[in-house]
């Protein structure tokens, strides 16, 4: 099955700049991602194929191939789609973004593939190859195909299969064996009317009467004419392949690129980490010398402990990486962070940056882009090199929340001019892959009339280039199909108003489109919808305490009494049964009753405060007599 998909994505052809891609021809980053984030279970060695629709290809969204299953981040609740028993696959006509999925026992699926079409065409490619392998097999096990022409050649053929199933069914009904084909989905059994797999890799368990138990391996012609590469030998062809592609990446301090390097890995190289200790042979070791081990790094560990808080920066470093791996000492993340966050302050460069990443992923800490930017600009602050190659890729990859990719450029820029030359490649690398990027991009731009057509772009242009997103554009198309009552693009309209990524932030907008797209059942829509009109409630209330505690300090008996309500149930305000009785009681002072009343009940029905008769008697009948007068 392996083959098929391989053959259906080399000889598929692009419509845009989107594509699977072999996974010889991928990062093992974007494989990793993919995996986590939407095909758990998945060893990397059986992935085929990705098509990666990340806006900065980090394998975080798209679509999986193995060499038995689809797996998408669109539908990892239902499960991945087997490609075995898949028979057909079209695009629905009132909504290109939905393809049909058709099985061979009739059953239907549909899976949403918005606007990266390359998924139905690459699908319909795989199953043409399985029914023609089919196809073959059948007419070379059909009687007619033994025979043929060529009588002799086929005779003789016929002859070998005839022996072959004699000596399976010598051992009578003991020696009965079972096959597997070679993708282990089928099992032939001798004395079966028919063979569904032309070829058999094994045969276990073949008794001969009068013979201790023996194994056979038979080969198929087709094995023979095409043997598999050995592990090792594919790994390296997949190499030199790789190392080959013009997709090359950062380079190494000589300005130089290589292959197959993180795109986000600069700064990787550059920390200032302390350089690990030898590893010694290891052989068997004796209770005494675990121990001596032990006591040694432990040792090694207190002495840096003392450098830290003696004040060193790089000591600190080291502390906090041990404390954070575990190596000789307990593992304690949050003894790792007190030492990371302190020797940052201390503008050690290396951990400026470890806290950027922590902040980025939201490891150790809440996730904070705003934090995390503003720990890589103090960084490249210091004028380091490994500082401002952070801040530069922050920029250009918008990993920190901001894409700015020509303030980037423009910092590669700098460093080149102070004679940089790695800066220099870089950059130059950036404008050839941006321009490259664009010119693909803008090719795909068209003007489609349908809602679905516009929606459809409308991802497209969100989704980007691999260097650029086009909000503007984006909102343009998701405006037109939301006019259109398109529900997605309704809530992808509203999104925008939200963030104000291509408009200008409008939260009236932005409710009265989710309104429109909740109307229509979009669970995601009415959850955020859901979500403003709380917080405008809140926001409202605390407005309404507000005035009201205003108007209270001015001695508003009114607004007194309201105040403790509000006090009382919490509604505007942190709940304070004792400011609320409080505020009751200043308002009894001036009021007609209607405030000692209430103290009376408070006391006489226990819900705010235990029950005191005594107190509720009192308070009734001050708000009597007040009544009276």
């Amino acid at each position: 099955m392996r083959k098929w998909v391989e053959y259906a994505v080399e000889n598929y052809k692009g419509k845009n700049t989107f594509g699977f891609q072999l996974a010889k021809d991928l990062k093992e980053r974007q494989i990793e991602r993919a995996i986590e984030r939407y095909a758990k279970g998945v060893r990397p060695d059986e992935v085929a194929a990705i098509l990666d629709t990340s806006a900065f290809r980090s394998g975080k969204t798209g679509f999986l191939l193995t060499d038995r299953y689809l797996y998408s981040d669109k539908c990892k609740e239902e499960g991945p789609i087997g490609l075995m028993f898949l028979k057909s696959v079209s695009i629905k006509p009132e909504n290109n973004s939905c393809c049909v999925l058709t099985f061979d026992d009739g059953s239907i699926r549909e899976i949403d593939v918005s606007v990266f079409l390359d998924v139905a065409d690459v699908l319909k490619l795989i199953i043409e190859q399985r029914q023609k392998a089919e196809a073959e097999e059948k007419e070379q096990m059909s009687p007619s195909a033994q025979k043929g022409t060529d009588g002799a050649d086929q005779g003789s053929e016929a002859d070998s299969a005839k022996e072959l199933m004699d000596f399976m069914n010598q051992g009578g009904s003991e020696s009965r064996v079972d096959f597997e084909d070679s993708d282990g989905t089928e099992a032939l059994k001798p004395g079966a009317d028919t063979v569904n797999q032309p070829s058999f890799k094994e045969l276990e368990n073949s008794h001969e009467p009068g013979t201790t138990g023996m194994a056979i391996e038979i080969v198929g012609i087709e094995d023979l004419a095409d043997q598999k590469e050995s592990e090792e030998a594919r790994k390296m062809r997949w190499l030199a392949d790789f190392i080959q592609s013009e997709e090359g990446d950062w380079g190494d301090d000589t300005g130089t690129f290589q292959a197959g390097r993180p795109e986000k890995d600069w700064i990787d190289e550059m920390d200032e980490k302390p350089a690990e200790l030898p590893k010694e042979q290891s052989g068997p070791e004796s209770e005494e010398d675990v121990m001596e081990e032990a006591a040694r790094q432990a040792a090694e560990y207190e002495e840096l402990l003392e450098k830290a808080e003696a004040g060193d920066r790089a000591a600190m470093f080291q502390v906090a990486e041990l404390s954070y791996a575990g190596e000789k000492t307990v593992k304690d993340h949050k003894q790792a962070l007190r030492w990371f966050r302190e020797s940052a302050k201390a503008e050690y460069v290396p951990a400026m940056l470890q806290m950027m990443r922590f902040y980025e992923k939201g490891e150790l800490v809440k996730r904070n882009l705003k934090l995390s930017m503003s720990w890589v600009k103090k960084a490249a602050a210091t004028g380091r090199a490994e500082g401002r190659y952070a801040l530069a890729e922050a920029y250009i990859f918008g990993s920190t929340g901001k894409q700015d990719v020509e303030e980037g450029l423009r910092i590669l820029d700098e460093m080149a001019a102070d004679g940089d030359e790695t800066a220099l490649g870089k950059a130059e690398e950036i404008r050839r892959k941006v321009k490259r990027a664009k010119e693909r991009f803008d090719e795909g731009i068209r003007q489609p009339s349908t809602a679905s057509g516009n929606y459809e772009m409308g991802v497209y242009c969100q989704t980007g280039d691999g260097f650029y997103t086009y909000p503007k554009e984006a909102v343009q198309y998701f405006r037109k199909a939301a006019e259109k009552e398109h529900v997605h693009a309704q809530y992808q309209l509203a999104l925008a108003y939200y963030t104000g990524e291509g408009t200008k932030k409008s939260e009236d907008e932005c409710v009265k489109w989710l309104k429109k797209a909740a109307a229509k059942s979009h669970k995601e829509a009415t959850e955020l919808l859901n979500e403003i009109l709380e917080r405008q409630r809140i926001k409202q209330e605390k407005t309404e305490f507000k005035n009201h505690l205003r108007q209270a300090e001015k001695g508003d008996a009114y607004a007194q009494a309201k105040v403790a309500e509000l006090y009382l149930n919490g509604i505007g305000v942190k709940a304070d049964i004792e400011k609320g009785i409080e505020w009751y009681e200043k308002a009894s002072e001036t009021d007609e009753g209607y405030a000692a009343r209430q103290l009376a009940k408070i006391y006489s029905e226990g819900k705010y405060v235990p029950e005191d008769g005594e107190k509720a008697a009192y308070w009734r009948m001050i708000g009597g007599v007040l009544d009276e007068l």
